[in-house]
């Protein structure tokens, strides 16, 4: 809770007055406490989890887009997806919802705050770039030990259920899974502590990337082509195409890990072999089209 009682009071505490943004912050924060504050984390944590993926579930049963599809012979149906709806939403309501509700005497400890001022845009961007780097290179580190034999088929196997994922299977998981990997979303924040803005942010943009990742689709919005080593679906697609064998692309955001540590080459090995067979497509087309130009010249010379 914020420890003026009136917006001069605020005001006369930074030595400036508030922006639009910091009132805003004052006049909704002002009777809340900071728990309060953090249980916004659910709310922001549900919607990416059920709202964001009902989106490709539109894409993939009424509006289908199968060029933009990454494994087009492959249809989720509206059962299984509702099956995995039930599935996350089980494992948000027993699992992730009170772990959130007793985790809040860590985030005073780190020392996320609620107070004024608020953090500029730059300070924004800056942490939330850190914490995305450091979840990054943590979960890459989990996710292969998950894929060591005994932990895969006791565990990590829930999550590789679907070969081909769609938006649910982000959260698609084993539940002692959900709780380690929701590890490596809290190291960033404690070691760059900032505002609980950027904190509430920071989840909201963390959970809504995985489920970007596992939509099965490569639109045309994708980030890979504004962000630097950004995997994408395409990228995490391949993990699951492969499932339990899989060796390759378990960083779940950027590609640096996967390449600094070789566990790129059967994806790379694979996009050659696609690029391959397009090549082969064209030239096909191109040779068909080339035939056909030839019979129809021949055809008119003879009809005149």
């Amino acid at each position: 809770m914020l420890p003026y009682a009136t917006l001069q009071e605020a005001e006369t505490a930074i030595g400036r007055s508030l922006t639009c943004a910091e009132t805003l912050w004052f006049n909704y924060t002002a009777n809340k406490s900071d728990y309060a504050l953090y249980c916004h984390a659910i709310p922001l944590l549900f919607l990416p989890s059920i709202l964001v993926p009902l989106l490709y579930v539109l894409i993939e049963l009424i509006f289908p887009i199968a060029s933009y599809k990454i494994q087009p012979k492959i249809k989720i149906s509206l059962y299984d997806n509702f099956k995995c709806y039930l599935v996350v939403t089980r494992t948000f309501v027993l699992i992730v919802a009170p772990t959130l509700l007793v985790s809040y005497p860590s985030i005073k400890m780190i020392g996320i705050r609620t107070s004024l001022p608020l953090p500029s845009l730059t300070e924004i961007i800056a942490q939330l770039i850190i914490y995305f780097i450091i979840e990054d290179y943590t979960s890459y580190w989990l996710h292969r030990a998950f894929h060591i034999k005994w932990v895969y088929e006791n565990i990590h196997k829930v999550h590789h259920e679907y070969t081909a994922p769609t938006g649910f299977t982000s959260q698609h998981a084993h539940w002692l899974e959900t709780l380690v990997f929701g590890i490596p979303g809290y190291l960033g924040p404690a070691i760059v502590p900032g505002h609980m803005i950027t904190f509430l942010l920071w989840l909201f943009l963390r959970h809504t990337e995985s489920v970007e990742i596992h939509s099965g689709y490569d639109l045309p919005w994708t980030l890979k082509k504004y962000i630097p080593f950004y995997g994408g679906a395409k990228f995490h697609d391949y993990h699951h195409y492969v499932g339990g064998q899989s060796q390759s692309n378990f960083a779940p955001i950027f590609t640096y890990c996967d390449y600094i540590y070789g566990t790129d080459k059967g994806y790379k090995y694979h996009k050659r072999l696609q690029q391959q067979h397009q090549q082969l497509k064209d030239g096909l087309k191109s040779d068909a089209k080339q035939i056909g130009g030839s019979y129809a010249s021949a055809a008119s010379i003879k009809s005149e």
